[in-house]
């Protein structure tokens, strides 16, 4: 229980501190080759495997103090969890 909110509250902390969040990219496959059969070498555009990349995460100053409060929150209440063998 209280690794999981050690996460959770790492997670709302790091996101008010940074203000970044990531987002999944899907990647592109190659371009298929033409049949034309010339002689002819032409550049073909790699395929782009799929990505995380951060993002801004547009958050208000209220909305950095929530994530701050309700992360700060959690990562107390997990020593406190850890202190006592729960």
């Amino acid at each position: 229980m209280s690794l999981v909110l050690v996460i959770l509250g790492t997670v709302l902390v790091s996101v008010a501190l940074f203000n970044k969040v990531p987002r999944y990219v899907p990647g592109r496959p190659p371009e298929p080759r033409s049949g034309r059969g010339g002689s002819v070498a032409t550049a073909r555009r790699p395929g782009v495997p799929p990505r995380v990349r951060l993002v801004s995460a547009r958050l208000t100053e209220q909305g950095r103090a929530l994530l701050t409060a309700v992360g700060g929150s959690a990562l107390i209440v997990a020593f406190f969890l850890t202190l006592s063998g729960v």
